[in-house]
């Protein structure tokens, strides 16, 4: 199998879903794998933004439209589980807040708004608890097309959203605002497409085996030294991500990588979900067998949707020509164009 960006999206997915379904899994990673896949969203969209669709009205056209035919369909079916779960499962004496303190039902108009559409606000309650990383992404979808085809603007983003978190301080106990807000997190995406922007002169550094390793490594370091994830070792999380993003976007990829990259999506959906359903046949907590069976489930509902939702809308995506220089360059093109479908 080929490790690609499928792969490599895969396993972030992998990463938030064990941290939030198992007690025992180490701290730090799932917040690194949430950042790490807004690295490689900055990066995928910039590329995609400049190669495929264009700075036209209708090339920025068809990519909203594809992304939302990407993201919603799928979006909307978890928050139908999830409103199922809310108003079904305690009657079952299943305590959903206790796998997830947002999984809970919307509590005013700013709550359901975001629910609904995926606004970056800060609400309490949520059908999809994972779902306020998504709405930052979502939110940041809305500027990408300016710091695709602006290096000034991205420099710009990166550096008045890094000073916010300046502002906050990089202490534990500021950690909490400084995740999960759209604004403190946005220099995060602005860096993936910087690093688009400087990809030829980066090329370079181009390292898959070490970069990876270097990554996996600093999401040990919180086993020696309890604060780094909290503190600096978030930051230092989203460099190797982005070295991590330059040196897998040159490999083709195969048919598991693809698929691995096309389950990620809904693996990170509906884990949650799923894990609160499990509870109906095990004992509540957050064991291993839990994990594992969750996991499971969640792999099954996730290849359902793939095949019934998200293939079928691939038929109405509009995708524009693939580019001389794509032609060029097949291999590259390939794989960051499948990872970013």
């Amino acid at each position: 199998m080929k490790f690609g960006f499928g792969s490599w999206r895969f396993f972030l997915a992998f990463l938030v879903v064990i941290s939030h379904l198992w007690e025992g899994m180490i701290h730090g990673p799932a917040a690194y794998a949430v950042w790490g896949f807004f690295a490689l969203s900055g990066f995928l969209m910039t590329h995609v933004l400049q190669r495929k669709y264009g700075n036209t009205p209708n090339g920025l056209k068809d990519f909203a439209i594809n992304r939302f035919l990407r993201i919603f369909p799928a979006y909307w079916i978890a928050c139908i589980l999830g409103a199922i779960a809310i108003l079904a499962l305690p009657r079952y004496n299943i305590d959903l807040v206790a796998l997830n303190p947002q999984f809970s039902w919307p509590k005013g108009w700013q709550t359901w708004l975001s629910n609904s559409v995926l606004i970056p606000l800060p609400v309490q309650g949520l059908f999809v608890p994972v779902s306020g990383a998504l709405a930052v992404e979502v939110g940041a979808y809305v500027l990408m097309p300016l710091m695709a085809f602006s290096r000034p603007a991205a420099w710009l983003g990166l550096i008045l959203s890094l000073l916010l978190n300046c502002v906050h301080g990089f202490a534990p106990g500021s950690f909490p605002v400084r995740y999960s807000s759209f604004l403190t997190a946005f220099w995060v995406f602005a860096f993936g497409a910087l690093l688009v922007h400087y990809r030829p002169r980066l090329t370079r550094f181009e390292a898959p085996a070490l970069s990876v390793l270097a990554w996996l490594a600093n999401g040990l370091v919180w086993l020696w030294y309890d604060p780094w994830p909290w503190s600096y070792g978030l930051y230092f999380s989203v460099l190797l991500s982005g070295w991590v993003a330059l040196s897998l976007a040159p490999r083709k990829t195969g048919i598991i990588d693809a698929w691995l990259g096309d389950l990620s999506y809904p693996v990170y959906l509906f884990h949650t979900v799923a894990g609160v359903f499990v509870w109906l046949l095990l004992p509540q907590g957050r064991t291993f067998p839990f994990f594992l069976a969750s996991f499971l489930l969640t792999l099954c509902i996730s290849w359902l949707v793939v095949v019934l939702v998200d293939r079928r809308l691939d038929e109405l995506k509009r995708r524009k020509a693939i580019t001389a220089e794509a032609i060029k360059t097949p291999s590259a093109t390939d794989a960051i164009g499948q990872a970013a479908r």
